[in-house]
């Protein structure tokens, strides 16, 4: 065992320290269960499943948009293939308020992933780049078409990804799984400042609930994130990334480059996975999935993501191909296929309930166009 993986473990096993989450870790999350759910709901080519979730800082949501009169220039990056073969694309980080005395921004950005279950898949990397940025106009246009819904349910916490097909230029045409209309994205810099002093209060209050832990170790550095669920008098939930008031101050600070680079490579899984554990913080028991990761400089750094142990509100990435294989098996329950209005249109979910090994129960709901 190297010095690294001996140090790691050290710290594993000491963990019962205040928690630590991120609304980027938050986002993560939700990039690979939309994932999941498109590789469940086939795209218009069969072979690939694409999906779309955005990334967003502190308290704001929603999928960012781009380019041409009246709407937003928006650029994608390729951030590289995964281990797991799947195509990775970031959008520009844009900023959508700082208060003016400085120290809280705002930040909005979109990450795009696109797999599928044939080993072979591949696709024209350049020329998906520059699809997604057409989509984005698309989007923000709203010229699209809604083809699909999925519902799903985590022990009773619901969640909904809508799929979108879209007309490219050129006449093809991509279905993508997203979430849905961003109820945020027209926030006046007043609302956003409106909601701070909100959730100011409530954590003065202790009015909120942790939620997630991320722990980031550079040598005997600690950098700890906690994210808190808040949920504000007119009954929104708003889920915030929140630095550890029990924990000293990291000696050096991360800064946004290595942040930056850390998440992508957790998004590629370019490291090495020291597996799965335990661990008490702040009196709640979450578990840490870890990788080690060696930046571009050389820096090693110790990666620990913490999800909430017990009663799941979503599931984890393993859950996820649990349920994929007791899909494949046919061992879900069949339950009453239901009609919703969504978006003006009726669906028809066909629905199934699922055990997983700890316990969790999870419905899973497939809607299709009644009248096609």
């Amino acid at each position: 065992m190297n010095k690294n993986i001996e140090r790691i473990d050290r710290y594993l096993k000491g963990v019962d320290l205040p928690e630590h989450a991120s609304d980027q870790h938050r986002q993560q999350l939700r990039r690979q269960i939309l994932n999941r759910i498109e590789r469940r709901q086939s795209m218009s080519v069969r072979s690939r499943a694409w999906k779309i979730a955005a990334v967003v800082a502190l308290i704001c949501t929603g999928a960012v948009a781009a380019a041409v009169v009246g709407v937003k220039v928006y650029r994608y990056h390729f951030e590289g293939r995964g281990a797991d073969g799947t195509y990775h694309f970031s959008g520009e980080r844009q900023t959508v308020y700082e208060s003016p005395e400085g120290g809280f921004t705002v930040g909005r950005g979109s990450s795009v992933s696109i797999t599928s279950d044939d080993p072979n898949f591949t696709i024209d990397v350049e020329q998906t780049r520059q699809d997604l940025e057409e989509i984005a106009v698309l989007r923000q246009e709203d010229t699209r078409e809604l083809v699909g819904v999925v519902d799903t349910e985590v022990n009773g916490h619901f969640h909904r990804t809508y799929r979108y097909k879209y007309t490219l230029s050129d006449g093809r045409t991509m279905t993508m799984g997203e979430g849905g209309p961003d109820e945020r994205a027209e926030s006046t810099p007043e609302q956003i400042e409106q909601d701070r002093e909100e959730i100011a209060q409530l954590r003065q209050q202790g009015e909120r609930e942790l939620v997630g832990v991320v722990d980031t170790l550079i040598e005997e550095d600690l950098h700890r994130v906690c994210t808190y669920r808040y949920v504000l008098a007119d009954g929104r939930e708003m889920t915030v990334g929140e630095g550890d008031p029990e924990l000293l101050p990291p000696a050096k600070p991360l800064g946004t480059e290595k942040i930056t680079e850390i998440w992508r490579l957790r998004r590629l899984k370019e490291g090495e996975f020291l597996g799965y554990s335990d661990a008490e913080v702040h009196g709640r028991t979450f578990t840490f999935e870890t990788y080690i990761f060696t930046l571009s400089d050389g820096t090693v750094v110790t990666h620990a993501v913490g999800e909430l142990k017990g009663l799941k509100t979503r599931l984890t990435e393993a859950d996820w191909e649990e349920f994929r294989s007791l899909s494949d098996a046919g061992e879900g329950e069949d339950l009453e296929t239901e009609e919703k209005v969504v978006e003006g249109r009726v669906f028809s979910f066909k629905r199934q309930r699922f055990v997983l090994s700890d316990g969790t129960e999870f419905i899973w709901s497939a809607g299709s166009p009644k009248d096609e």
